[in-house]
């Protein structure tokens, strides 16, 4: 007979496991350092159990009762723990093999140690082929030295290194992928750089054909607004000379028809000027800047500005103004630009228009300051628009002006905004770089 509460444990019973699991030999260890225990235990016990006080005997089987339930616990712990570990490698194959980037880890000298699914793919070879052969002989010949240089760069300084190639498949064109490589440390401490690689060959596409329509479409916008200002002219002349010709005999009607085809030809002649200048601006090319006198600019717009000045007899003012890093052509737009529309939207009062500059963490703040008509600052964003204007009848102008203005300062690495109430004047800031920052 067995003795009261030694009845088997089903799931401690390590018979019912495989001989070689991890399980089987926890419980095995476990077992024998049960049997361990009972056996130093049983020492100090006669071996007659009948002869022990009932006390010690009830003891006794508490502690079996005991050492039981701890096995079972430490079994049911086991068994979660395997659980747990499963899930684990579901994951880690659906994070890494699975992902939707190529994952490499490569060796010092450029061998690639490891690899995921989506890289093995990527590179049209099985994933056991890629361990031991240099990552490089998947890099496009012409896109090497790019390579060699950024692990290079990676190696000496372990600063991650982020850059675009083109790499090659069997049977395939190249493509070009996105790398983004860090240093990390492998079995053994060895240093060992772990890339992510992604296909960026549609957005590569799309972008260069972004870029072929971008330039057709500006080469044809350029050669209508140059195209049609020689009609344009035309029209100008000849209603001219008719008015000339026929002087008094049109009637008021007819002259008045013709006035109105002059100006709208011009109108249409300064907005295909505009456009000429904002078309030329956005091609410029991408040469250095060139540290320039903002004192020597604001100098030449007002000698450009000298009639429209004296005709209104503004009064314009200026702090000494920094040195910056800007193309000297463009900044002398940007100053015509805004002095000339305080000019042009004044109040009763004669401009007042003063310019200024700080010194701020990008560079240098500049403000242009008048006593004008001022604008709503729910129209603030507005008059920076492409042929937006606010006061279409009352005022002459073409509404490039301002649209000008943001593209030029845009190329120079800053930014333009207007600070404004109604009839409390305007400010427009612009922000350019400070000399030997661009």
């Amino acid at each position: 007979m067995k003795p009261e509460g030694a009845a088997s444990n089903p799931a401690v019973d390590p018979t019912t496991d495989p001989a070689g699991s991890p399980q089987a030999a926890s419980l095995q260890a476990l077992r024998q350092r049960a049997e361990a225990l009972a056996q130093e235990r049983a020492g100090g016990m006669p071996e007659n159990l009948e002869v022990l006080a009932p006390e010690v005997a009830r003891r006794a089987l508490h502690e079996l009762r005991v050492h039981q339930i701890e096995l079972e616990m430490q079994n049911e712990e086991l068994r979660r723990t395997q659980e747990e570990l499963e899930v684990s490698r579901e994951r880690y194959f659906d994070l890494y093999d699975l992902a939707p980037v190529g994952y490499f880890t490569l060796s010092e000298p450029g061998l690639i140690l490891e690899a995921n699914l989506t890289a093995a793919r990527m590179l049209g070879v099985a994933r056991a082929t890629l361990v031991t052969q240099p990552l490089s002989r998947f890099v496009l010949r012409e896109d090497q030295d790019l390579y060699y240089l950024h692990r290079k760069a990676l190696l000496e300084t372990g600063a991650p290194q982020g850059w675009e190639l083109r790499m090659v498949k069997k049977d395939a064109p190249p493509f070009w992928v996105r790398v983004a490589a860090s240093t990390a440390s492998g079995a053994g401490g060895a240093p060992v750089c772990r890339a992510v690689v992604s296909d960026i060959t549609q957005s590569k596409r799309a972008e260069q054909l972004v870029q072929t329509h971008s330039a057709e479409l500006q080469e044809f916008a350029y050669a209508l607004t140059h195209d049609l200002q020689e009609p344009l002219r035309m029209v100008v002349n000849f209603n001219q000379l008719l008015a000339q010709e026929y002087p008094g005999k049109l009637g008021e009607a007819g002259e008045k028809y013709i006035a109105y085809s002059v100006e709208g030809a011009l109108r249409i002649e300064g907005l295909l000027k505009g456009l000429l200048n904002y078309l030329e601006i956005a091609e410029e090319d991408s040469e250095p800047l060139s540290p320039t006198d903002c004192n020597h600019a604001l100098s030449e717009t007002l000698l450009s500005l000298r009639t429209a000045i004296q005709q209104s007899g503004a009064t314009v003012t200026s702090d000494p103004l920094p040195t910056v890093d800007a193309k000297e052509a463009m900044l002398i737009q940007i100053f015509q630009n805004l002095v000339g529309n305080s000019i042009k939207y004044r109040g009763e009062a004669a401009p007042a228009i003063h310019i200024s500059a700080i010194r701020i963490a990008e560079g240098w703040l500049f403000s242009v300051r008048d006593n004008g008509i001022g604008i709503d600052p729910a129209d603030a964003e507005f008059v920076f628009g492409m042929f937006k204007r606010l006061h279409q009848k009352e005022t002459p102008g073409t509404g490039i002006g301002l649209a000008l203005c943001r593209k030029m300062v845009e190329r120079h690495g800053g930014r333009i905004w207007v600070e404004s109430e109604v009839g409390r004047g305007a400010t427009f800031k612009f922000t350019l770089p400070a000399e030997g920052t661009a």
